[in-house]
């Protein structure tokens, strides 16, 4: 039987009203993201010892293991987690109001920038970021959040995330947002397809078995919908959450995928499979940086809304 724990407001907030000093919420926030005591203390220039010490105290003041070890590192509790998600926005708000607003040095600078992406966002923008950031900013901690679209205007606005990048059309006359460029959709193939040897054509495209790719937080599901709607009759032959599996099952079958183009370049460059215009018309996508134009004005995510902006667009 699995147990669930069903936590009260009042006491998680008696335990966040403990004496818990800022040092051990910083250790904590550092333990949970890297799974590491020891990452975790060299993150925060203490050593190993100081660092379990100030992990027990937490432990004691809260009134919970926090973290369960296995071979997976330090896993969060359920109260961690929680506690973890009221703490991580509360001292990164803290950390802004103690910026010095006027200036921000990369060079120096050891903070996070939490961006907002699909899976296919990562495998196309991340390589591009780590590029462009790293060697003006080595100490910079990208992170990157799985979210659902739906959540992303409160997440931004309460300071959850710091950017989203996407093709996110509901939240375009809602949040402050940036150009980065357009994209077309393609179809995705293995050159061995049995229903496309005499190229693509609009009967072979509907002919092949297609995947569809359903995720809450892929933020491309709207522009495959537009696609079902102009074709209800393509033929579905498997439904995945992510994109990572696509290329293997493509390469291997007569499903074909309908992707954005750059993705179908990456898969290319590492699969067996190639990718053909679609045969019919359908609209660019606009990908763009959505933003809080509350928390941006801060020196630093200035500085990095403009690298973000001049690496993906110089792609």
């Amino acid at each position: 039987m699995v147990e669930i724990e069903f936590f009260d407001t009042a006491r998680l907030e008696a335990r966040m009203k403990a004496h818990i000093g800022l040092h051990m919420l910083r250790l904590f926030c550092h333990v949970y993201q890297t799974r590491s005591v020891s990452v975790a203390a060299e993150r925060c220039a203490i050593s190993q010892s100081a660092a379990s010490y100030l992990l027990a105290q937490t432990r004691e003041q809260t009134g919970d293991p926090l973290f369960v070890r296995n071979r997976e590192g330090m896993v969060p509790t359920s109260f961690a987690s929680v506690f973890y998600a009221k703490v991580k926005p509360a001292l990164e708000t803290l950390d802004l109001a103690m910026t010095n607003i006027g200036t921000f040095d990369p060079a120096s600078t050891n903070r996070s920038v939490r961006i907002a992406m699909s899976d296919i966002g990562e495998m196309q923008f991340i390589p591009v970021l780590l590029r462009n950031m790293y060697h003006e900013a080595p100490g910079i901690v990208i992170e990157t959040h799985a979210l659902k679209t739906d959540d992303l205007d409160d997440a931004l606005r309460t300071n959850q995330i710091d950017f989203a990048i996407g093709y996110l059309p509901t939240l375009v006359d809602r949040i402050p947002n940036t150009h980065l460029f357009d994209e077309k959709y393609v179809c995705l193939y293995s050159p061995r397809n049995d229903y496309l040897t005499g190229g693509m054509s609009l009967d072979a495209y509907l002919k092949c078995p297609h995947i569809e790719v359903v995720s809450p937080t892929s933020y491309h599901n709207s522009g495959d919908r537009l696609i079902s709607e102009q074709l209800p009759e393509r033929k579905l032959g498997l439904r995945v959450a992510h994109y990572s599996s696509v290329p293997s099952a493509v390469s291997s079958t007569n499903m074909i995928v309908t992707v954005p183009s750059r993705i179908a370049l990456a898969f290319q460059a590492t699969h067996d499979v190639v990718y053909a215009d679609l045969p019919f018309e359908t609209k660019l996508i606009e990908v763009r940086l959505f933003w809080s134009d509350v928390f941006v004005a801060e020196p630093g995510l200035a500085w990095m809304k403009q690298k973000i902006t001049e690496a993906i667009r110089a792609v």
